[in-house]
């Protein structure tokens, strides 16, 4: 890392939002507005992450001029839409709570079902884009794995997502982390977007 400015840009940028969005002083503290922490979440997943670790491997790993391939701008589309998502998820079970301490966040203001099924949806729309880029691989391997295993994600997030008790936080929590769980799965699949 040492000497490698997209990473040192990259760790002052995220701890900045992350600052700004924890930090209680005045005109910080985002995550009590839910545009802003929306926003914090997204750039960080989509943005801060993996543009500067792929500008770190261009430049300082491989010494090759930066380039934006298909392939970064496929993960910077699928990040934004499922970080997106996450972030209106999160804050479903802490509806009462928020509206408590004058915090409206999107659950708080549009209902819980209604911010779910946007989630749910955004979920859904990032697979759907992932299957596509996968269907236009130029590679034969790469397009069943990246198809089938996109197809795979898509239909456990909506089984499970029809099944969810938006009462109960426990069945909220075991939904939420399986969405960190299919994150995860997904990661394996996006180096094979060609």
């Amino acid at each position: 890392m040492f000497g490698s400015w997209p990473l040192i840009w990259s760790l002052l940028l995220s701890c900045a939002v992350w600052t700004s969005y924890s930090a209680n002083v005045p005109l910080l503290r985002w995550k009590g507005h839910p545009v802003s922490a929306a926003l914090s979440i997204v750039a960080t997943y989509a943005v801060i992450f993996p543009i500067p670790d792929f500008l770190h491997m261009q430049t300082f790993v491989f010494k090759r001029p930066p380039v934006f391939p298909r392939s970064l701008t496929f993960v910077t589309v699928f990040m934004s839409l499922y970080s997106m998502g996450i972030a209106l998820l999160k804050d479903i079970p802490d509806v009462e709570g928020d509206k408590k301490f004058g915090i409206y966040s999107f659950p708080a203001r549009f209902g819980k079902k209604r911010v779910f099924w946007i989630s749910v949806s955004l979920f859904e729309l990032a697979f759907g884009i992932a299957l596509m880029v996968g269907a236009t691989s130029s590679y034969m391997w790469s397009k069943v794995v990246m198809v089938l295993g996109n197809i795979v994600l898509a239909s456990v997030v909506w089984h499970r997502a029809k099944n969810v008790n938006l009462g109960n936080k426990a069945s909220m929590a075991s939904f939420y982390m399986l969405i960190w769980k299919i994150l995860f799965a997904a990661y394996m699949l996006m180096p094979l977007a060609r």
